[in-house]
């Protein structure tokens, strides 16, 4: 061929390929734009997805897939946008109605011309090699979060939550594996060393919600209240096992009952399971059919604490009310992601009060949120509980504390305003009417407003639509809003409780209020030299004022750092309450680290650890002694500490009830080695041999080297960390970020800060919705100084046009490091402290 020719030959490709792809209209952006979201609701509906994945051993080989997916299309004005954010190579052919089509590849969409469409019924037919960065895969497991728009790292689809469809799995994967999805399982074969499971056809829901595990796995499957579940876990401690999995079952029965009762409605999708995994990102996760769990949440210790027994019982109630609440009645569009969190929270609330009628629910309510809510809600980055999102790309930023813990709050107060059973009959009429579908909170707030003459959508504007949290002081023995500098007014209840005719001045004392109650010196020096008196002993005024003080320390409104480790030192002995000691040990530990300088550490480090000690040995309530080792563990630095904590581990030294699991010897092992002059390496060693189980073992591996003695080898883990497949196991990131950057090496850990700003976007494309958020909390908490706080400073000064979710998140965990600086001079010039009491 001569080179004319072949320049005409070539040319002549090149204009048949363009105009096989030439574009209509504009191209789409990444993610998936409001705009997009908006045309596809409402021109495509009745969308089906058959889906067949072969999955090889070992997780680096490629799974291959292909896909038929049928809908309705009702126009043909436009191109067909579908969603598949992986590399180019990973799509490999595209068939329309059974005939290849050529198509577009472009910004993570693939694009199909209109005129290769038919108006009405369409099936479309894609092979493709399966993306991994949702698949979350171990040598012998893998499991799927597509959560929030995630399902498109996967395998092509329309990856919003307002186009619900039903899924029809395939699955081939290597003999010897288990699998489960969110349909029941049809068929089950096997040859060629592989196993096919072919799962029965879902009920519509949304993309973030189909989901599946495969690998090696135990089960156990019950039959309660005519209900077959099955459990999926790895867990080989059998005996943890049989101590845990009835309550487990149990559990979840109860939920579901409760549920059914509450909603009028029977559980929607037919099949109920649940997988236990051991590193799973988040408590649960509420795939419909097929609920996952973080498996140490319900696998609890044998000494596990009515916390932690409180917190399982509520996670195992949040997933199941999810089946009603995110599942059957789902968002339009994921700024009301809050919708489904908050009615999850509510419920489970509300579930876990039957099973644990020994514990002041009111109280459990105060401390497991508002502490919580205010963490963000006083910081410079909140958030209003509703907030806007303009592409699917940004929902995972959405998620935090406002959604988790404020929203409920304010869930509460909507109840209380307008009665439960007005509550319970609007939200009926609500899953009713939405079922199958989807719904924004302006619809529930529609029926609300239809059955109620109070002015409801005034109030949700405040509350639900602007950020922030109140202040009020007490004027003229009421309690008074200080004026907002945007004139809204947080209407709510007020209370207070004085004491000595009016002397002593307790706001908000019933603890139901949402802000921060300014209260004066003197009362809380009498709240705590009276603590635990008759008029002080009710556990929900004593939650209420500790949450007060608390709040006071952080805005310069006294007490000092030092003087409340005083006061809570004095307190601790006189305290019963499992919820109550918690909560004082939380504050003891971040008082400790953030606020007392290393100076004031060192003065009263053996008085801290001589008085957990003695709690340790001396409670008798197994969950409390257990809170009390976690303390003392934390905390201890002498080295008569470090010889009880070394005890301890060996088992040469015991105290009396104090059972230790795997868990507890591991996290033994790397306070040593932090803590200890030398060592360390054999003991991180010994404890690594001693490890049976293999996710246990594997997790210490990875964390090892952040403990490390040797500043250059914790630097080049650091580096690893830039990799985006050293940060797959997020959990196991997040415990050696904690143990890179503690206080006691935060001076070297300074040199880490920039480089962890400066790979947030990335760890948030790459990173599962809650990892941004404990990127950065793993990365400051143990951080103090001036330098810290100007690292942060400096970079959100040089990226003015830093995307605003992501500001406000460093915003959000920068706040105590902030605090502390600023706080640190103004504690001081407002009082030298004397000498402590040695109580």
């Amino acid at each position: 061929m001569t080179l004319l020719r072949s320049l005409i030959y070539t040319t002549a490709v090149l204009l048949a390929a363009f105009a096989c792809t030439r574009q209509e209209g504009p191209l789409p952006e990444k993610g998936v734009s409001f705009a997009l979201n908006q045309y596809r609701r409402q021109h495509i509906d009745s969308v089906r997805y058959e889906i067949e994945l072969d999955i090889p051993a070992g997780k680096t080989a490629k799974i291959s897939g292909k896909e038929t997916i049928s809908f309705h299309l009702d126009a043909l004005d436009s191109a067909l946008v579908l969603d598949f954010n992986a590399d180019a190579d990973h799509l490999l052919e595209v068939h329309v109605g059974g005939e290849k089509v050529p198509y577009r590849f472009v910004n993570e969409h693939i694009v199909i011309e209109a005129k290769y469409l038919n108006k009405g019924k369409n099936e479309v037919g894609i092979d493709f090699i399966a993306g991994d960065q949702s698949l979350n895969r171990s040598d012998d497991y893998l499991y799927t979060l597509f959560v929030p728009d995630r399902a498109s790292t996967c395998f092509p689809l329309f990856d919003q939550p307002n186009l619900k469809a039903t899924y029809q799995l395939t699955l081939k994967m290597p003999e010897g594996w288990e699998a489960v999805s969110n349909g029941k399982l049809d068929t089950k074969t096997a040859g060629k060393g592989k196993r096919m499971y072919r799962f029965g056809e879902t009920k519509p829901i949304s993309s973030y919600l189909f989901a599946f595990a495969a690998g090696k796995f135990f089960k156990e499957t019950r039959v309660l209240d005519g209900r077959e579940m099955t459990m999926y876990y790895r867990e080989t401690d059998t005996s943890k096992v049989s101590r845990n999995r009835d309550e487990v079952f149990q559990l979840h029965a109860k939920s579901l009952a409760w549920l059914e009762k509450y909603t009028a409605i029977s559980y929607p999708f037919g099949k109920f399971d649940f997988v236990l995994l051991p590193s799973f990102q988040y408590g649960g996760m509420e795939h419909p059919g097929a609920i996952f769990y973080n498996e140490p949440s319900l696998f609890l210790d044998e000494n596990a604490s009515v916390n932690r027994r409180m917190a399982r019982a509520s996670v195992i109630a949040h997933e199941s009310a999810h089946m009603w609440f995110g599942d059957l009645v789902t968002m339009d569009w994921f700024n009301d992601v809050w919708l489904k969190e908050v009615f999850a929270n509510f419920m489970a609330a509300k579930i876990v009060h039957p099973s644990f009628p020994e514990i002041n629910h009111e109280l459990r309510f105060l401390l497991a949120h508002y502490p919580n809510a205010y963490e963000v809600d006083r910081t410079a980055g909140t958030n209003p509980i509703l907030q806007q999102l303009g592409n699917l790309k940004n929902a995972g930023t959405l998620y935090g504390a406002i959604i988790y813990m404020k929203a409920p709050i304010v869930m509460r107060q909507l109840e209380r305003k307008i009665g439960e059973r007005m509550m319970q009959e609007s939200l009926r009429e609500y899953l009713k009417k939405y079922a199958f579908g989807n719904a924004r909170w302006d619809d529930l707030i529609g029926i609300i407003d239809k059955r109620t003459p109070q002015d409801i959508a005034t109030w949700s504007n405040v509350w639900v639509k602007t950020p922030g949290m109140p202040e009020y002081a007490v004027e003229a023995g009421k309690l008074v809003q200080v004026k907002d500098a945007s004139g809204r007014i947080w209407e709510q209840p007020l209370v207070l409780k004085t004491l000595q005719n009016g002397r002593f001045v307790f706001p908000d004392h019933d603890g139901t209020g949402y802000g921060y109650f300014k209260m004066d010196t003197a009362s809380k020096a009498c709240f705590f030299e009276h603590y635990g008196n008759a008029e002080t002993s009710d556990p929900v005024f004593k939650g209420a004022m500790l949450v007060n003080i608390w709040e006071g320390l952080l805005r310069g409104d006294g007490p000092a750092p030092e003087k409340l480790l005083n006061y809570t030192l004095n307190v601790l002995p006189k305290e019963q309450n499992p919820l109550l000691v918690d909560y004082l040990l939380g504050n003891l530990q971040s008082n400790w680290w953030v606020f007392l300088n290393a100076g004031q550490r060192a003065a009263h480090q053996q008085r801290i650890e001589q008085v957990l000690w003695r709690l340790l040995n001396n409670t008798e309530d197994k969950g409390i002694q257990t809170s009390y080792f976690r303390a003392f563990k934390a905390l201890a630095l002498t080295d008569d500490g470090w010889q009880k904590m070394h005890g301890l581990w060996t088992g040469k030294l015991e105290v009396k009830g104090l059972v230790l699991s795997e868990e507890d010897k591991i996290s033994l092992a790397y306070e040593l080695a932090l803590k200890g002059k030398d060592g360390g390496k054999a003991i991180l060693g010994e404890q690594l041999k001693a490890t049976k189980n293999p996710d246990r073992k594997a997790r210490m591996q990875f964390v090892i080297p952040a403990l490390s003695t040797s500043e250059a080898e914790r630097d080049a883990f650091f580096e690893s960390l830039k990799k985006e497949e050293n940060r797959e196991k997020e959990a196991w990131v997040l415990d050696a970020l904690a143990y890179l950057h503690h206080p006691l090496r935060a001076q070297s850990a300074l040199k880490y800060l920039r480089p962890s700003l400066d790979l947030l976007q990335e760890i948030q494309l790459t990173g599962d919705i809650f990892f941004p958020t404990r990127w950065l909390h793993n990365t400051f908490a143990g951080h103090s100084s001036r330098e810290a706080a100007g690292i942060a400073e400096t970079f959100l000064e040089e990226h003015p046009a830093y995307p605003y979710f992501l500001k406000n998140k460093i915003l959000q965990a920068t706040d105590l490091l902030d605090r502390s600086v600023k706080l640190s001079g103004t504690y001081a010039q407002k009082e030298h402290s004397p000498a402590l009491s040695q109580q």
